[in-house]
């Protein structure tokens, strides 16, 4: 069956992109640094996104598909709150002062917190997001285990909204200076308007690797310098899973035998 066509759901996706900025920015307040700024990705849940467990003890989840918040203290949920009528704004102010009733404090930017318009999210298209992000999750997850190596997690970049792991080429394991591949899946990007699955090869030596690939690959050198497959074609493939593995796969056996060693 063919995934969501998430198609005329711009409110509702940059809607729950500013729900997942907010969740980033307590986030960040509230853990310790990690490599590879990991402190600032959020974990994909079965039923949204999370924190993860913080340094005051508990996580916050996000169910996308019921629109609300829970804080949860090892496995209680000891509050929950839903969205509506709020914005990124007040959501933020209600987040930190719910879980500020139970030790979760911290410095928070709100760098990217600016909004007071109420949110836009149309209930279907939200439900959509949710269903395409488990699919794509699960298609990921089974690519990255088929992979050897050293890899960060999988996980959701609240800045671009992005779903995505790394892989690295040797035993380092610092993405600003070690060379890998990052596998992807984003919603939108400046230049891209329609979601995409994406991977890019680096390494200090070689720069960005530009590689010939074939469909349902494209090459492509101008959002970024790397494999583009728009989800508009990948979405009607069948089976939608083993095609994207293959591709991730082809795409990662070309670059891989051309990173420094």
């Amino acid at each position: 069956m063919a995934l969501p066509t998430l198609i005329e759901w711009e409110e509702t996706r940059d809607a729950l992109h500013q729900i997942a900025l907010v969740m980033g920015a307590i986030r960040v307040a509230c853990v310790d640094p990690l490599p590879n700024d990991l402190h600032f990705s959020l974990e994909v849940s079965e039923g949204g996104l999370s924190t993860g467990k913080m340094n005051c003890g508990g996580a916050l989840h996000f169910d996308v598909e019921m629109l609300r918040f829970s804080y949860a203290i090892g496995d209680d949920s000891v509050f929950s709150l839903d969205i509506e009528d709020q914005s990124q704004i007040s959501l933020t102010r209600r987040l930190l002062a719910a879980i500020g009733e139970f030790g979760c404090r911290g410095q928070l930017s709100m760098k990217h917190i600016t909004s007071d318009k109420p949110f836009a999210i149309d209930r279907a298209q939200a439900t959509a997001y949710a269903s395409t992000i488990r699919a794509v999750s699960t298609t990921l997850a089974r690519f990255r285990a088929k992979l050897k190596g050293c890899m960060t997690p999988l996980v959701l970049w609240p800045h671009h909204f992005d779903l995505a792991f790394i892989w690295f080429a040797t035993e380092g394991t610092n993405e600003r200076n070690d060379p890998h591949i990052a596998y992807g899946f984003a919603p939108f990007s400046p230049g891209l308007a329609r979601p995409y699955i994406y991977a890019y090869a680096w390494s200090r030596k070689t720069g960005y690797l530009q590689l010939p690939l074939g469909a349902p690959a494209q090459p492509i050198t101008d959002a970024y310098t790397g494999l583009y497959a728009p989800y508009d074609l990948l979405r009607q493939l069948n089976p939608f899973d083993a095609a994207v593995e293959t591709m991730l796969m082809n795409y990662h056996q070309l670059a891989a035998q051309r990173l420094p060693a």
